[in-house]
Protein backbone atom coordinates (compact mmCIF):
# COMPACT_ATOMS: atom_id res chain seq x y z
CA UNK A 1 0.00 0.00 0.00
CA UNK A 2 1.49 3.24 -1.01
CA UNK A 3 0.94 5.74 1.55
CA UNK A 4 0.69 9.71 1.33
CA UNK A 5 4.31 10.57 1.20
CA UNK A 6 5.56 7.78 -0.94
CA UNK A 7 2.60 9.46 -3.41
CA UNK A 8 4.01 12.69 -3.29
CA UNK A 9 7.11 11.42 -3.92
CA UNK A 10 6.03 9.90 -6.93
CA UNK A 11 3.82 12.80 -7.97
CA UNK A 12 6.88 14.77 -8.23
CA UNK A 13 9.50 12.73 -9.81
CA UNK A 14 6.76 12.19 -12.70
CA UNK A 15 6.69 16.24 -13.05
CA UNK A 16 10.14 16.28 -13.48
CA UNK A 17 10.38 13.35 -16.02
CA UNK A 18 7.84 15.60 -17.79
CA UNK A 19 11.09 17.96 -18.37
CA UNK A 20 14.30 17.01 -20.46
CA UNK A 21 17.34 19.70 -19.91
CA UNK A 22 19.21 19.01 -22.81
CA UNK A 23 22.86 21.34 -22.36
CA UNK A 24 23.93 23.04 -25.78
CA UNK A 25 26.79 25.60 -25.23
CA UNK A 26 28.65 27.01 -22.14
CA UNK A 27 30.53 30.06 -22.36
CA UNK A 28 34.12 29.23 -21.65
CA UNK A 29 36.75 28.68 -24.33
CA UNK A 30 39.16 25.99 -23.67
CA UNK A 31 43.24 26.15 -24.24
CA UNK A 32 44.07 22.81 -25.38
CA UNK A 33 42.75 20.04 -27.80
CA UNK A 34 40.50 17.27 -25.01
CA UNK A 35 42.40 14.25 -25.96
CA UNK A 36 41.30 12.31 -23.38
CA UNK A 37 37.61 13.06 -23.50
CA UNK A 38 37.72 12.07 -27.07
CA UNK A 39 39.82 8.72 -26.10
CA UNK A 40 36.81 7.81 -23.88
CA UNK A 41 34.14 8.64 -25.97
CA UNK A 42 35.93 7.27 -28.79
CA UNK A 43 36.74 4.09 -26.45
CA UNK A 44 33.04 3.13 -25.11
CA UNK A 45 32.06 3.99 -29.10
CA UNK A 46 34.24 1.08 -30.24
CA UNK A 47 33.56 -1.51 -27.39
CA UNK A 48 29.68 -0.96 -28.25
CA UNK A 49 30.49 -1.62 -32.02
CA UNK A 50 32.60 -4.50 -31.07
CA UNK A 51 30.08 -6.11 -28.28
CA UNK A 52 26.96 -6.11 -30.76
CA UNK A 53 27.90 -6.10 -33.89
CA UNK A 54 31.60 -7.65 -34.66
CA UNK A 55 32.45 -10.37 -31.74
CA UNK A 56 30.49 -13.69 -32.17
CA UNK A 57 29.29 -13.64 -28.70
CA UNK A 58 25.64 -15.10 -28.63
CA UNK A 59 22.53 -14.37 -26.63
CA UNK A 60 24.41 -17.01 -23.95
CA UNK A 61 27.21 -14.31 -23.44
CA UNK A 62 24.47 -11.97 -21.96
CA UNK A 63 22.71 -14.68 -19.98
CA UNK A 64 23.47 -14.87 -15.89
CA UNK A 65 26.98 -16.62 -15.68
CA UNK A 66 28.19 -15.55 -19.25
CA UNK A 67 31.10 -13.80 -20.20
CA UNK A 68 28.83 -9.83 -20.85
CA UNK A 69 27.19 -10.90 -17.42
CA UNK A 70 30.37 -11.43 -15.79
CA UNK A 71 31.66 -7.99 -17.57
CA UNK A 72 28.21 -6.26 -16.11
CA UNK A 73 28.24 -4.81 -12.69
CA UNK A 74 25.82 -7.00 -10.21
CA UNK A 75 26.70 -6.30 -6.57
CA UNK A 76 25.37 -9.53 -5.37
CA UNK A 77 28.30 -11.06 -7.42
CA UNK A 78 30.79 -8.94 -5.73
CA UNK A 79 30.10 -9.28 -2.95
CA UNK A 80 30.17 -12.98 -3.03
CA UNK A 81 33.25 -12.78 -4.93
CA UNK A 82 32.21 -14.24 -8.03
CA UNK A 83 32.65 -13.57 -11.93
CA UNK A 84 35.46 -10.24 -12.44
CA UNK A 85 34.67 -8.96 -8.76
CA UNK A 86 35.67 -5.82 -7.90
CA UNK A 87 36.98 -5.22 -11.54
CA UNK A 88 33.40 -5.33 -13.13
CA UNK A 89 32.84 -1.94 -12.08
CA UNK A 90 35.53 -0.83 -14.65
CA UNK A 91 34.06 -3.63 -17.37
CA UNK A 92 30.51 -2.38 -16.51
CA UNK A 93 31.41 1.23 -16.86
CA UNK A 94 32.47 1.03 -21.08
CA UNK A 95 28.99 -1.17 -21.61
CA UNK A 96 25.94 0.32 -23.38
CA UNK A 97 22.03 -1.28 -23.26
CA UNK A 98 22.14 0.47 -26.77
CA UNK A 99 22.68 3.40 -28.86
CA UNK A 100 20.29 5.69 -27.33
CA UNK A 101 22.72 5.08 -24.05
CA UNK A 102 25.70 5.01 -25.31
CA UNK A 103 24.76 8.61 -26.98
CA UNK A 104 23.40 10.19 -24.54
CA UNK A 105 25.96 9.07 -22.24
CA UNK A 106 28.93 10.00 -24.50
CA UNK A 107 26.84 13.59 -25.25
CA UNK A 108 26.94 14.81 -21.15
CA UNK A 109 30.83 13.48 -21.08
CA UNK A 110 31.94 15.38 -24.03
CA UNK A 111 30.23 18.95 -22.89
CA UNK A 112 31.33 18.68 -19.49
CA UNK A 113 34.19 16.21 -19.88
CA UNK A 114 36.64 18.49 -22.27
CA UNK A 115 35.99 21.39 -19.77
CA UNK A 116 37.27 19.43 -17.03
CA UNK A 117 39.94 18.16 -18.70
CA UNK A 118 41.49 21.54 -19.53
CA UNK A 119 42.08 22.07 -15.81
CA UNK A 120 43.15 19.15 -14.97
CA UNK A 121 45.41 17.94 -17.71
CA UNK A 122 44.85 14.64 -19.73
CA UNK A 123 46.38 12.12 -17.61
CA UNK A 124 44.86 13.49 -14.06
CA UNK A 125 41.92 14.00 -16.02
CA UNK A 126 41.93 10.07 -17.07
CA UNK A 127 42.97 9.11 -13.11
CA UNK A 128 39.74 11.60 -11.95
CA UNK A 129 37.48 9.58 -14.23
CA UNK A 130 38.59 6.06 -13.25
CA UNK A 131 37.86 7.11 -9.67
CA UNK A 132 34.85 7.93 -10.13
CA UNK A 133 34.24 4.63 -12.11
CA UNK A 134 34.95 2.71 -8.78
CA UNK A 135 33.31 5.51 -6.77
CA UNK A 136 30.17 5.10 -8.24
CA UNK A 137 30.22 1.39 -8.44
CA UNK A 138 30.98 1.32 -5.00
CA UNK A 139 27.56 3.59 -4.52
CA UNK A 140 25.87 1.11 -6.59
CA UNK A 141 26.99 -2.26 -4.44
CA UNK A 142 25.95 -0.53 -1.32
CA UNK A 143 22.34 0.68 -2.49
CA UNK A 144 21.08 -1.69 -4.55
CA UNK A 145 22.66 -4.56 -2.26
CA UNK A 146 20.43 -2.99 0.61
CA UNK A 147 17.20 -2.72 -1.99
CA UNK A 148 14.67 -5.45 -0.01
CA UNK A 149 13.14 -7.08 -2.83
CA UNK A 150 16.14 -7.59 -5.50
CA UNK A 151 19.06 -7.33 -3.00
CA UNK A 152 21.46 -6.29 -6.14
CA UNK A 153 21.00 -9.51 -7.95
CA UNK A 154 20.30 -7.33 -11.32
CA UNK A 155 22.90 -6.44 -13.48
CA UNK A 156 23.76 -2.92 -14.14
CA UNK A 157 26.34 -1.20 -17.14
CA UNK A 158 27.34 2.14 -18.61
CA UNK A 159 29.26 5.00 -17.81
CA UNK A 160 26.46 7.43 -16.20
CA UNK A 161 28.35 7.07 -12.52
CA UNK A 162 31.18 8.41 -13.96
CA UNK A 163 29.78 10.73 -15.43
CA UNK A 164 28.28 12.17 -13.13
CA UNK A 165 31.35 12.91 -11.26
CA UNK A 166 32.30 14.53 -14.24
CA UNK A 167 29.39 16.60 -13.90
CA UNK A 168 30.00 17.51 -9.87
CA UNK A 169 33.26 18.58 -10.92
CA UNK A 170 31.79 20.96 -13.58
CA UNK A 171 29.44 22.07 -10.60
CA UNK A 172 32.22 22.77 -8.29
CA UNK A 173 34.69 24.37 -10.93
CA UNK A 174 32.19 26.31 -12.77
CA UNK A 175 28.65 26.79 -10.47
CA UNK A 176 27.42 30.32 -11.85
CA UNK A 177 28.86 29.47 -15.59
CA UNK A 178 25.68 29.56 -17.63
CA UNK A 179 24.80 26.96 -19.85
CA UNK A 180 22.65 27.87 -22.80
CA UNK A 181 20.06 24.76 -22.20
CA UNK A 182 17.43 23.19 -24.72
CA UNK A 183 14.60 22.44 -22.07
CA UNK A 184 11.53 20.17 -23.55
CA UNK A 185 8.47 20.30 -21.97
CA UNK A 186 6.79 17.10 -23.06
CA UNK A 187 7.43 18.35 -26.75
CA UNK A 188 7.95 22.02 -26.38
CA UNK A 189 11.28 23.32 -26.76
CA UNK A 190 12.18 26.80 -24.50
CA UNK A 191 16.14 27.29 -24.99
CA UNK A 192 17.48 29.00 -21.83
CA UNK A 193 20.61 30.09 -20.38
CA UNK A 194 20.73 28.49 -17.01
CA UNK A 195 23.36 28.66 -14.25
CA UNK A 196 25.49 25.10 -14.01
CA UNK A 197 24.17 24.95 -10.54
CA UNK A 198 20.32 24.72 -11.22
CA UNK A 199 21.16 22.16 -14.41
CA UNK A 200 22.77 19.91 -12.10
CA UNK A 201 20.35 20.43 -9.50
CA UNK A 202 18.05 18.75 -11.30
CA UNK A 203 19.34 15.70 -12.55
CA UNK A 204 21.06 15.18 -8.61
CA UNK A 205 17.43 15.60 -7.43
CA UNK A 206 15.69 13.69 -9.64
CA UNK A 207 18.43 10.50 -8.64
CA UNK A 208 17.69 11.13 -5.03
CA UNK A 209 13.46 10.62 -6.20
CA UNK A 210 14.18 7.99 -7.75
CA UNK A 211 16.27 5.92 -4.90
CA UNK A 212 13.76 6.06 -2.50
CA UNK A 213 11.14 5.62 -4.45
CA UNK A 214 12.97 2.38 -5.68
CA UNK A 215 13.63 1.86 -1.94
CA UNK A 216 9.78 2.22 -0.95
CA UNK A 217 8.51 0.01 -4.11
CA UNK A 218 10.75 -2.89 -3.70
CA UNK A 219 9.51 -3.13 0.37
CA UNK A 220 5.64 -3.72 -1.23
CA UNK A 221 6.99 -6.09 -3.42
CA UNK A 222 7.40 -3.85 -6.63
CA UNK A 223 10.17 -2.37 -8.87
CA UNK A 224 10.31 1.06 -9.60
CA UNK A 225 12.98 1.75 -12.13
CA UNK A 226 16.11 -0.28 -13.63
CA UNK A 227 17.96 3.49 -13.32
CA UNK A 228 20.78 2.92 -10.89
CA UNK A 229 20.50 5.99 -9.03
CA UNK A 230 22.74 4.89 -6.29
CA UNK A 231 25.33 4.35 -8.90
CA UNK A 232 24.70 8.26 -10.14
CA UNK A 233 24.67 9.37 -6.72
CA UNK A 234 28.03 7.64 -5.70
CA UNK A 235 29.41 9.54 -8.72
CA UNK A 236 28.19 13.15 -7.66
CA UNK A 237 30.18 12.37 -4.36
CA UNK A 238 33.05 10.80 -6.06
CA UNK A 239 33.46 14.63 -8.63
CA UNK A 240 32.85 16.51 -5.29
CA UNK A 241 35.54 15.04 -3.25
CA UNK A 242 38.24 13.63 -5.89
CA UNK A 243 38.30 17.02 -7.86
CA UNK A 244 40.45 17.71 -4.55
CA UNK A 245 43.26 15.66 -5.61
CA UNK A 246 43.73 16.35 -8.95
CA UNK A 247 43.52 20.25 -9.06
CA UNK A 248 46.63 22.05 -9.80
CA UNK A 249 47.62 24.74 -8.07
CA UNK A 250 45.62 27.05 -10.46
CA UNK A 251 42.60 26.20 -8.17
CA UNK A 252 41.42 29.22 -6.95
CA UNK A 253 41.59 30.93 -10.83
CA UNK A 254 39.64 28.64 -12.01
CA UNK A 255 37.36 28.10 -9.33
CA UNK A 256 36.64 31.91 -9.50
CA UNK A 257 36.24 32.06 -13.06
CA UNK A 258 38.17 34.39 -14.17
CA UNK A 259 38.43 33.49 -17.95
CA UNK A 260 34.75 32.82 -18.37
CA UNK A 261 32.62 35.40 -20.73
CA UNK A 262 30.18 37.38 -18.50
Amino acid sequence: MINSLTFFLLILDFLLSLVFLLPLKDYRAYRAFPYMTLALVSLNTLIHVLVNYVLPLGEDAWSEGGLMWQAMLVPADILSGEGLGALSMITSAFLHADWSHLIGNMFVLWFFGRKLEDVLGPAKFGLFYLACVLVSGTGSVLGRTALPLTRGVIPGLGASGAIMGVVAAYLFLYSQQRILTLILFGIIPVPLRMPAWVFILYTVARDILSGQLEQEFQEIGYLYSFVDSFAHLGGVIAGLVCVYFFLPRELMYYRHGHDAAP
